[in-house]
């Protein structure tokens, strides 16, 4: 039995330089709060040094949990845990979140993961805790795997709970130190979900793996009382409702919005939706979301060809895009379009429709941005089975994903040639058009104004669809390699 009521939480970083305080960690860390543990939160965002950070703590640490999703957060997962279990053998470490979710026997075999909580983790971690700290067998916890004498044991699943009824979030987010977030972006900021899931099957996406088809959501008041709370007390002044999709109910959108303004308090707040469900609110719907602090919208695009919408399920189409570019225009809300390159249905032509696509969202409104992505697969996608068949390699080990990296990873029909042009095509579009990420850094005046230079021959180039000789590209990787080392604009 374990005298010490202390839990590390480890959050690696996802290779991004926008930052935030991380929603996973602070959702399981709630409930341990609320029992009286001495929960430690470590984001990577915030430590140069992360694994010091994370060794500094482990000393009587009951356990460690880590949180992450496919990707380079994998990197610093195997990092932190092979160096905390070679110097703490004896604390056990769990791993959860969306990639051990998915592939928890394949996450569960790495040598140095002993737990893999699949799926929630809220009441599963803290059961998890209780049973660390008395001295138990993990035998009757549910939605776990774990090992037992070597071997890989899979307990029964945990039914999913209402999130109604999940622990409330409020002890967690007092373990932010908001202050150095403010230092690192600018801003005093956070994240908030108001519901889980989400009744589409994108084919890219691989939400339904997780959380299946079901729309889950918290009652109107207890959202605006949360975020209100939350608001006022930490002075927060952006809030990041992350919900995969805001719009399915309306009359609750809309009562969520009114209760912000009746709160009299005064912050901005985004969320990200469909492009098709926002369409369809009247111009008086908009504008009320705006004057209760609505700033942003980020939409999922995708392309610019209705026949690669087709062929990955997604049910809008272009002239609904521009629609609502318009609806968020006449509201004063930033519009923020994200667009997936090379698809396995996608053709050259249908990369031209998505160029032109994007040059009419940005001359259509001049509050409106466009990010890209080449194309991804991810297990438990719909478009996964079809990724593989057509001659993508999975990694064989949980390790093996450390080198996975979105939008850098080649796959069998995005390679060599064709893989470089998309990646200069993609800068070529950061390079012509205005970005505004959240919670990111920004550009000093000398970046700035370099890009302001480099602007109308990237427009040119990408309204032209000329891309041969990327002068601008070399010129600009040969200023960034002197001023800090990179040597691949695929990582800018």
């Amino acid at each position: 039995m374990s005298e010490s009521k202390k839990v590390v939480l480890f959050f690696p970083s996802y290779n991004s330089n926008e930052a935030a305080p991380p929603l996973a960690l602070i959702a399981i860390a709630a409930p341990l709060v609320k029992l009286g543990y001495e929960v430690t939160l470590i984001d990577t965002a915030l430590e140069d040094d992360y694994a010091s950070a994370v060794m500094r703590e482990m000393d009587g640490a009951i356990c460690l949990g880590m949180s992450l999703i496919t990707g380079p957060m994998v990197q610093g997962a195997v990092e932190v845990g092979k160096l905390a279990k070679n110097r703490f053998p004896h604390v056990p470490i769990v791993l959860g979140g969306w990639h051990p979710s998915i592939l928890p026997e394949q996450t569960l075999a790495a040598d140095f993961v002993d737990v893999v909580v699949v799926k929630q983790g809220e009441t599963t971690f803290t059961e998890l805790v209780r049973c660390f700290e008395d001295g138990g067998a993990l035998d009757d916890i549910p939605g776990i795997w774990w090992k037992k004498n070597g071997e890989l044991v899979q307990n029964k699943p945990r039914l999913y709970p209402p999130v109604a009824e999940l622990p409330s979030r409020l002890p967690g987010y007092e373990l932010i130190d908001y202050g150095r977030y403010h230092t690192l972006t600018g801003l005093r900021w956070l994240m908030y979900s108001s519901s889980h899931g989400c009744p589409y099957n994108c084919s890219y996406c691989s939400n339904a793996s997780v959380y299946g088809r079901n729309l889950d959501h918290l009652p109107v008041e207890q959202v605006v009382d949360e975020v209100s709370y939350l608001v006022r007390k930490f002075g927060i002044e952006l809030v990041g409702i992350i919900d995969d999709i805001f719009f399915a109910f309306m009359e609750r959108s809309l009562e969520m919005a009114e209760g912000f303004l009746k709160s009299g308090l005064k912050f901005e707040w985004y969320i990200q939706d469909r492009a098709d469900s926002w369409a369809k609110l009247t111009a008086e719907q908009a504008r009320l979301f705006r004057r209760s602090g609505l700033v942003r919208i980020h939409f999922g695009a995708e392309s610019g060809s209705d026949d690669v919408l087709q062929s990955i399920e997604k049910k809008a189409n272009i002239e609904t895009t521009i629609r609502a570019v318009e609806r968020c225009r006449d509201a004063d809300i930033r519009a923020s379009f994200g667009f997936i390159f090379g698809l396995p249905a996608e053709e050259m032509d249908d990369l031209h429709l998505t160029l032109q696509l994007i040059d009419r969202i940005y001359s259509t409104y001049d509050k409106a941005d466009c990010y890209t992505n080449i194309f991804t697969p991810y297990p438990g996608s719909p478009l996964w089975p079809t990724a593989v068949e057509l001659g993508f390699e999975a990694p064989q080990t949980f390790e093996a994903w450390s080198d996975y990296h979105p939008r850098v990873t080649e796959l069998p029909w995005i390679s060599g040639s064709k893989h470089r042009q998309l990646q200069a095509i993609r800068q070529y579009i950061r390079f012509g058009y205005h970005q505004v990420k959240v919670g990111e850094k920004s550009h000093s005046w000398r970046h700035t104004l370099l890009l302001s230079l480099l602007k109308p021959s990237s427009r040119f180039r990408i309204r032209s669809r000329n891309f041969a000789f990327p002068w601008e590209i070399y010129g600009y990787l040969g200023l960034q390699k002197l001023k800090s080392g990179f040597s691949s604009y695929e990582r800018y």
